[in-house]
C-alpha cells in the first residue's frame, strides 16, 4: 500500500465518481478498469446488501433487498420466554443471511421501539 498526495481538485474528481460505499482505491480501480482486490470486493457486497427490520400489526419483519424475508407474529409484551425465542430465531435467520452487526442491532432496536423488552 502506498501513500500519494493529490490536490483538492483530483480528490473531488474521485468523489464525483464514486459510488456509497466506495473508497478512493475502489474508484480508482474501476475508472483504471483494475480488478476490484478481495477486500473491497466484500466492502461492496455488504453495502449492497441492505436489510430492513420492522414491527408492525404485532408481527415482527425482517426484508433483505433483492433477497429473502420473513415475518412473525409477536407475543404479548409481557411474554418473556416467547419473545426470546422470536427474537434468537430472528437474529439467527439475519445472521444465516448475511447481517451486518449493525443490521443485527437495528433488529433488535426494532423489537424493543415496539415496546418488547427483554434484559438479555
Amino acid at each position: 500500500m502506498r501513500t500519494i498526495r493529490i490536490s483538492q481538485e483530483v480528490w473531488n474528481a474521485i468523489a464525483e465518481r464514486g459510488k456509497f460505499g466506495e473508497t478512493p482505491d475502489d474508484v480508482l480501480r474501476r475508472v483504471f478498469k483494475i480488478k476490484p482486490n478481495d477486500r473491497s470486493n466484500s466492502r461492496n457486497r455488504r453495502t449492497n446488501r441492505r436489510m430492513s427490520a420492522k414491527v408492525e400489526h404485532g408481527e415482527l419483519s425482517i426484508v433483505f433487498s433483492n433477497g429473502p424475508s420473513k415475518r412473525w407474529p409477536l407475543p404479548l409484551k409481557d411474554d418473556k420466554k416467547e419473545l426470546r425465542i422470536v427474537r434468537d430465531t430472528a437474529v439467527a435467520f439475519a445472521e444465516e443471511h448475511g447481517a451486518t452487526d449493525g443490521q443485527l442491532k437495528a433488529l433488535l432496536k426494532a423489537i424493543n421501539s415496539a415496546g418488547y423488552y427483554l434484559t438479555k
